[in-house]
C-alpha cells in the first residue's frame, strides 16, 4: 500500500534539484560511447531491501545476467524509497561522477529532475523491446528516452459487492460513469452505508479522484499535452475533471469525516472493515482481494466516464530504471534495465508479489485465481485499451502541493474550484521553464 503513495510523492520534489544537477553533472546527458563491457554494474534498487519477493526475483535476474555476460558482476544496493534521500545521494554522485550505473527512480518528475545526470538510451532499445512495454511517456523528454518503465501502477475504484446488494444495487453492473456513481452513492446513503471511504487530510485523495476522472474527461492527445506540461490547470480538460470530483463531494459520496481523516492508514479502515462500499484504489492494493474480512466480495472498476468514454486507463510506470550519465558501462547497464523487465521476470513478480506488469507478454491466469475481482481490469488491458500516467503524477512538487491543498479547501467549501485551479495554474507557469528546460 505504501508503495503507491510514495510513488505519487516521488514527483513532489521535481523542480528542487533541477538547476543543481545541471551544474553538477556538467553534461547534456549524451553518452560519449557505449562504455566498458566488463566490470561491476552498481544498481540502486528501492525495493530490494524491503520486499523479499522482489529480492528473490532480482537475485535470479542478477545470476542469469552475469551468466550471459562473462566479466560482468552486478552489485545491487538497497536504497530507501524516499525521494529526498535519493535526490541527495544522486546529487553527491553527480558531483563526484561516481556511484550507480543504474538507478530506480519515479517516472516523469524524477526523470525531469535528474535528467542532466542521466544518459539517453534510445540506441540500446530495440523496436521489439519498446513495443513490449507500456509507460514510455513517463521517461521520454525532448524526443529522448531516459529510462525503462517498470511495471504498471494505476487507479480505479474498488467496491464491495455484498454492500452493493444490501443497498439494492446490482454488483454485476457497477457504475460506469460519474452520473451512475452518484446514483449508487444515493442508494448506499439511503441504506445507511458509507458510499466511498478515504481520507483527505493531506490532500492525497484530491489527486487520486482527479486522476481517475481525468481519464474519463480527456482524450489521449490531451493527456499527452499534460505530459509535456502544456495544459493550463484552470481550463478544460483539467477543470472539467475537477468539476466531476466536486460533484461527488456535493452529492455526499464520501465519508463525512473524509476531510479530517489521514489517507494512511486511517483512510482505508472503513473499506477494509466492510463499512464503506467503495474506495479509490491503486493496483498495488489488490491485496484487498485477499483480505479475510472483505476479500471474496471485492471487485474493481478500472475506468469511469465523466464527460466521455475513457480512451485510456490512468496507469503508468510504477518506477523507472535509468542509466547514469557518469556510468562507465552505459550499454551493459541499459541491457540490464531491459532484461529486468522481460516477460519472464515480470511474470514472476506478478505471480509471487502482485506487482502489476507493463509487459504485454505476461499472462494473468494464476493471478486471477486469487484476485478474481480484478477481472474487469485484466479484460480491459487484454482488450487493448491504452494506458497513460495518472494526471496528478505529471505535476511538479510545488504545483502538486498547491493543487492538492487548494482542492481540499474547495471540498471544504473554503475556496471556489476556480480559485483553487487558478492558484495551481500560477504555480505551473512558474515551474514550467525550470522543469522543461525552457528558461
Amino acid at each position: 500500500m505504501q508503495r503507491g503513495i510514495t510513488r505519487s510523492l516521488g514527483i513532489a520534489a521535481a523542480a528542487i534539484f533541477a538547476v543543481t544537477l545541471t551544474s553538477c553533472a556538467g553534461s547534456s546527458g549524451t553518452p560519449s560511447d557505449d562504455g566498458e563491457e566488463t566490470g561491476t554494474i552498481v544498481v540502486w534498487d528501492l525495493l530490494v531491501g524491503s520486499d523479499e519477493n522482489w529480492k528473490a526475483v532480482m537475485d535470479q535476474v542478477d545470476e542469469e545476467f552475469e551468466a550471459d555476460h562473462p566479466g560482468i558482476e552486478i552489485d545491487r544496493v538497497a536504497q530507501p524509497a524516499d525521494p529526498t534521500v535519493i535526490k541527495q545521494l544522486m546529487q553527491a554522485a553527480a558531483q563526484s561522477k561516481s556511484g550507480p550505473d543504474l538507478i530506480m527512480i519515479w517516472a516523469w518528475g524524477d526523470v525531469l529532475t535528474l535528467k542532466p545526470s542521466l544518459a539517453p538510451i534510445d540506441e540500446y532499445i530495440s523496436d521489439e523491446a519498446r513495443d513490449s512495454l507500456a509507460g514510455w511517456e513517463g521517461v521520454t523528454f525532448d524526443d529522448a528516452t531516459y529510462g525503462v518503465p517498470i511495471g504498471l501502477q494505476g487507479l480505479g475504484i474498488s467496491y464491495n459487492a455484498a454492500l452493493y446488494e444490501q443497498a439494492g444495487l446490482d454488483p454485476e453492473s457497477p457504475p460506469t460513469s460519474v452520473d451512475e456513481l452518484v446514483d449508487a452513492c444515493s442508494a448506499l446513503n439511503d441504506a445507511g452505508i458509507t458510499p466511498i471511504g478515504g481520507g483527505n487530510k493531506e490532500g492525497y485523495l484530491s489527486g487520486w479522484t482527479y486522476s481517475t476522472l481525468f481519464a474519463g474527461t480527456a482524450t489521449a492527445d490531451e493527456a499527452a499535452a499534460l505530459a509535456s506540461y502544456e495544459s493550463p490547470m484552470n481550463e478544460p480538460p483539467i477543470s472539467t475533471a475537477v468539476d466531476g470530483v466536486m460533484e461527488l463531494v456535493d452529492e455526499e459520496c464520501f465519508d463525512p469525516n473524509m476531510p479530517a481523516t489521514p489517507w494512511y492508514p486511517d483512510g482505508f479502515e472503513k473499506f477494509q472493515t466492510g463499512q464503506a462500499a467503495m474506495q479509490f484504489t491503486i493496483y498495488s492494493q489488490f491485496g484487498y482481494m485477499l483480505d479475510p474480512t472483505i476479500g471474496p466480495d471485492v471487485r474493481f472498476i478500472p475506468s469511469i466516464a465523466n464527460t466521455r468514454e475513457p480512451e485510456f486507463l490512468p496507469a503508468g510506470a510504477m518506477n523507472v530504471w535509468a542509466v547514469t550519465d557518469f556510468s562507465k558501462h552505459k550499454k551493459v547497464a541499459a541491457e540490464l534495465a531491459l532484461f529486468q523487465e522481460t516477460t519472464k521476470f515480470q511474470q514472476e513478480r506478478l505471480d509471487t508479489a502482485g506487482y502489476f506488469p507493463n509487459n504485454k507478454g505476461v499472462t494473468f491466469d494464476e493471478f486471477l485465481t486469487t484476485h478474481e475481482g480484478a477481472t474487469a481490469l485484466v479484460d480491459s488491458l487484454q482488450g487493448g485499451i491504452k494506458t497513460f500516467l495518472p494526471a496528478h503524477n505529471m505535476q511538479d512538487a510545488k504545483t502538486n502541493d498547491i493543487f492538492q491543498t487548494q482542492i481540499e479547501l474547495a471540498m471544504l467549501g473554503e475556496a471556489t474550484t476556480q480559485e483553487a485551479l487558478d492558484a495551481a495554474e500560477a504555480s505551473r507557469q512558474e515551474q514550467f521553464p525550470v522543469l522543461m528546460g525552457t528558461e
